[in-house]
């Protein structure tokens, strides 16, 4: 079971938030920009939602600058 389907009715996921969601679930390690250009979501959009995602304990962040990648919780 994914963890999208996990968290279900617990938290309202925006669509957007819900692709990304499934995006790094799908794609471990990820950038920011691979998520912005891979989805069609403007990049800074994209670095809006991701803290959001981590504040829900839904995602986790590794490395800073250029660097920085996010994988699921």
């Amino acid at each position: 079971m994914s963890k999208l389907e996990n968290v279900g009715i617990k938290t309202k996921l925006s669509p957007r938030e819900k692709s990304i969601l499934t995006f790094i679930e799908n794609n471990a390690g990820c950038k920011s920009g691979d998520i912005a250009k891979r989805l069609g979501i403007p990049n800074p959009t994209v670095k809006r939602i991701l803290p959001e995602l981590i504040k829900q304990n839904l995602i986790e962040k590794f490395g800073t600058g250029p660097g920085t990648n996010y994988s699921i919780k």
